[in-house]
């Protein structure tokens, strides 16, 4: 099963389309918010997504919890969980929800580490101001991966 996990676009499709042209093949495309993109782009990009901060016209879920191959997935922008002042609230929500992979976006930092048996992964942001990432999972491992 391959994931590919972006977050935080801002806006910028071209980098988006940059990434969709290089990761050509996935099983499903993860999106953590604030993507600042029309619904038909979101649709075309075969985007699962949440509502992010900056998301005020999107009418989107804050969080989702995706059952896919044996897996429980939580995805959330992190915002509500004030994951930019730790992962407290994030792990505590992940546990409760009893999620084996937890993807989050926010910080725009690239992030992956494996808390109390669960993944938490953030892509990064595709209008990084250093680097533009995303991430892969694939086969149990995680790749934080520059567009550039």
């Amino acid at each position: 099963m391959k994931l590919l996990i972006t977050g935080d676009i801002h806006g910028r499709d071209d980098v988006l389309q940059k990434v969709l042209k290089k990761e050509k093949t996935f099983d499903m495309h993860l999106n953590t918010g604030d993507i600042g993109l029309d619904f038909q782009t979101i649709e075309n990009s075969k985007m699962i997504a949440v509502k992010g901060n900056t998301d005020y016209y999107l009418d989107l879920p804050t969080e989702r919890l995706i059952e896919h191959n044996g897996l429980r997935i939580l995805l959330t922008h992190g915002h509500l969980q004030n994951v930019k002042y730790g992962l407290t609230e994030l792990i505590m929500m992940a546990k409760e929800m009893d999620a084996n992979i937890c993807i989050f976006g926010h910080t725009h930092d690239p992030f992956y580490r494996r808390i109390d048996n669960i993944i938490f992964i953030n892509p990064g942001a595709l209008t990084g101001i250093k680097d533009k990432t995303y991430a892969i999972y694939e086969d149990q491992k995680v790749s934080i991966i520059n567009v550039d």
